[in-house]
């Protein structure tokens, strides 16, 4: 009787020294798959969301902009409309005018930014501006609209869309070059909410280059504007 409790004794301790064992194998079979699995993943360009996503987040942004430039620049607003800055917001982006307002002389991307910063231009700055932005990421990001994604994406339209952006934000926020007073009536507080915004923009749009810039082309150029001698660059429509 004893052997025979002796005999069954041993046979769990070995059975529980045979699962444990297995389980240490998969434990460290599973360890050694993940770090493999993340060595690949390391070697790897990073994978682009699909044109659509991230131009979503973008476009949630100038939004945000849009309103934020209208509440300290309450003039530029009633050169546009009597409703507040939210429905303007809306009517804008929501609207049925294709980004082509007759107030703009129907302009986009690039020609509208000028307009915004054009001396001679007595109308509401803000409309310009964010059209120019908006029609111009739409652009960068290969949409014919901001619904439909279809053209292939080039990795310079992005990057020249990212110096647009860093320039819009220097001439709006750099007081030596707020000749047209965007931010005159703006807090503290409200200018670096904007600049916030404007950081988003451009971080967001540099990183969405370097994940489709397979061949690290443009890596290089990703840097700090020149601001003494850098201006809007062109860009097709």
């Amino acid at each position: 009787m004893k052997i025979f409790v002796m005999t069954i004794r041993c046979l769990a301790v070995l059975t529980a020294l045979c699962l444990n064992n297995q389980v240490c194998l998969a434990g460290e079979q599973t360890k050694q798959e993940n770090t493999t699995r993340k060595a690949k993943v390391h070697n790897l360009s990073p994978i682009a969301p699909k044109a659509s996503e991230a131009f979503k987040r973008q476009n949630d942004d100038l939004k945000k902009l849009m309103l934020q430039l209208y509440q300290c620049n309450q003039k530029d607003l009633l050169k546009s409309t009597k409703v507040s800055a939210e429905e303007l917001v809306q009517w804008v982006f929501e609207g049925p005018f294709g980004w082509k307002f007759e107030a703009i002389r129907r302009m986009q991307s690039v020609d509208a930014l000028s307009l915004s910063f054009n001396e001679q231009y007595q109308g509401d700055r803000i409309l310009p501006l964010i059209t120019g932005l908006h029609t111009m990421l739409v652009s960068a990001y290969g949409g014919e609209n901001e619904f439909k994604f279809t053209k292939t994406i080039s990795p310079k339209h992005l990057y020249d869309a990212a110096h647009n952006i860093e320039m819009t934000r220097f001439k709006l926020i750099n007081p030596s070059n707020d000749v047209h007073h965007f931010n005159a009536n703006c807090t503290s507080e409200q200018i670096n909410e904007i600049e916030t915004t404007f950081t988003n923009i451009i971080k967001r749009t540099n990183q969405y280059v370097q994940s489709i810039d397979h061949a690290g082309s443009m890596r290089e150029s990703i840097v700090s504007v020149d601001y003494s001698s850098a201006d809007f660059i062109k860009m097709p429509y």
